[in-house]
């Protein structure tokens, strides 16, 4: 008993240490940690005392290991509070780059704003001194031509058409090619004269459209830096998501290595259970052959009273051994699901999805002692038996009851008109034999699946479940796995009516299938031994 109450406390630190684990994973404050990993710690201390307390014991050599790794998890030199403390100031400096980031990006488009303002000014004065330059030497070269008509042949001879003329030209050279887009030619014409004004306001031009150019590449590029701040944020929540999937799947990996533990370690007092009950019976037909001899010295009364009571003691050690038994039955399953998939192997379906229908229920009744259900079997003796590999397939019928089983007790618990006092969760489970296949259905009567969830079912990580309740991996494995047997799964449902799930299974195993299976038969051969059949089922359920 005192070894009963250290395995109890145990247990209880356990649970309260996966949860501070658990919850520490859901904090958004590396400030909130230090109180969780406080209270880890005292905790962490009584396991230390409880494993103290088991020493020397067999017990102790067992469950030591896994304590103390739980302990290490949570107080190590690498503890996930650490972990989890350091991810998140991690993730406070990241946020503050990013706010740093985008203040920047924002007083570099204002500046680049001012910078493009200032150029179109200037282009535009530069503009008004051309037009006027132009107007200017028309004037000049009018005047000119009035004052002397003689000397007008000559100075268009020799000036005009030699020197004045060419440096126009060549100043419309450089305006065409400005506007054909070179900007890099710089615009030098000597002199003094108008033309040289209007050559030095067109390099002015040339300059601030050089200028503008390149803050319209400034402008470009910081367009491009924003794109690409959108694209770190976005690849940073992929992280944080593939970061939770991983945390989740070690979650259940640790959960699948305790769940194997514990169930080995229930097997040890159930064969007491069923030892014990089997010698107590022979112990009661021994002492009614003892009674029978000395049935003389006692009266009719006592006689009558013993031999009550020894039915009576009869029927309880068989009511013992009877669900002891079945106790060892469902921990045999627990222990079946949690081993490597085997080989395939000829499997009678009905069998198979009656037993696993009842474990679910079981599993769920062991949970919560106020779920009900109501088992309904239509299975067609027809179906017989087909290549499949049994512990797979045991989970897709597993999950698919127990999600079915878990939307139908849900509509129960809601406060709504057709969750009524007469509502009753019920589960019809029917199988058919067709023509080159079988199909399985699994219909509920719950609350249906919305069409905005319907599309995401199948998806990795989703579900619509609480946080401690579901981890959204049973379908989209059991999609998998029924794929791999070269069949489909379809679904029927309606909002507040139920929903309907259907698995097809071809009678000819998948080419998949057939090359595990040829593996399987070498590695038997080679003297690696394949797991057997599910046992049988427990009892049926209360209707």
């Amino acid at each position: 008993m005192v070894h009963y109450r250290h395995l109890a406390e145990l247990q209880a630190d356990a649970n309260l240490a996966t949860q501070l684990l658990t919850s520490a994973f859901t904090l958004a404050d590396a400030s909130t940690i230090e109180p969780l990993r406080e209270r880890f710690e005292s905790t962490a201390g009584r396991i230390e005392r409880s494993l103290a307390a088991l020493e020397g014991s067999s017990l102790h050599d067992e469950v030591a290991p896994l304590f103390t790794r739980l302990v290490e998890l949570g107080t190590g030199e690498e503890s996930g509070f650490d972990l989890i403390e350091d991810e998140l100031r991690l993730a406070e400096q990241q946020r503050g780059l990013l706010a740093l980031n985008r203040d920047i990006a924002v007083d570099l488009v204002a500046e680049v704003d001012g910078l493009v303002n200032a150029a179109h000014a200037s282009a535009q004065e530069a503009t008004e001194a051309s037009s006027e330059a132009i107007f200017t030497g028309s004037t000049l070269l009018l005047g000119i031509s009035a004052l002397s008509i003689a000397g007008a042949v000559l100075i268009a001879w020799l000036f005009v058409g030699r020197v004045l003329l060419r440096r126009l030209q060549r100043l419309s050279d450089w305006m065409l090619r400005m506007a054909g887009g070179d900007l890099e030619a710089r615009v030098d014409i000597g002199g003094r004269d108008e033309v040289a004004d209007m050559a030095a306001a067109l390099e002015v031009f040339r300059r601030h459209a050089l200028e503008v150019q390149r803050l319209n590449l400034v402008e470009k590029l910081a367009d491009e830096l924003q794109g690409k701040n959108e694209q770190l944020e976005s690849v940073l929540a992929d992280l944080r998501k593939a970061q939770d999937q991983i945390v989740t799947r070690e979650k259940l990996a640790a959960l699948g290595e305790l769940t194997a533990g514990v169930a080995h370690e229930i097997r040890n007092p159930l064969n007491f259970v069923k030892n014990f009950s089997e010698a107590s019976e022979e112990l009661v037909d021994e002492l009614k052959e003892i009674l029978e001899e000395a049935s003389e010295a006692i009266g009719d009364e006592d006689k009558e009273m013993i031999e009550e009571i020894s039915q009576d003691l009869t029927g309880n050690m068989e009511r013992i051994r009877s669900h002891g038994e079945r106790a060892d039955r469902i921990v045999n399953d627990m222990l079946m699901m949690g081993r490597g998939s085997a080989g395939a192997q000829a499997t009678d379906i009905n069998r198979l999805l009656e037993e696993h229908a009842r474990l679910a229920y079981h599993s769920a009744r062991g949970t919560d002692d106020e779920f009900q259900l109501d088992l309904k079997f239509d299975l067609d003796p027809e179906v017989g038996e087909i290549e499949v590999i049994p512990q797979d397939m045991g989970r897709v019928f597993l999950n698919m009851v127990s999600n079915a089983g878990y939307a139908s007790n849900e509509t129960r618990s809601e406060d709504r008109p057709s969750a009524t006092d007469d509502f009753l969760p019920t589960l019809w489970l029917t199988t058919r034999r067709k023509e080159d296949r079988i199909v399985v259905s699994i219909r509920d009567n719950g609350t249906g699946i919305p069409p905005d969830v319907l599309d995401k079912i199948f998806n990795p990580f989703f579900t619509t479940k609480p946080t401690d309740q579901g981890t959204g991996l049973g379908l989209a494995i059991s999609n998998d796995i029924v794929r791999e047997h070269g069949g489909a799964i379809r679904v029927n449902t309606e909002v507040g009516e139920g929903t309907e799930m259907i698995v097809e299974l071809p009678l000819t195993p998948s080419a998949a299938l057939q090359e595990g299976a040829a593996e399987s038969d070498g590695a038997a051969g080679s003297g690696v031994s394949m797991a057997g059949p599910m046992t049988t089922a427990p009892e049926a359920p209360p209707a």
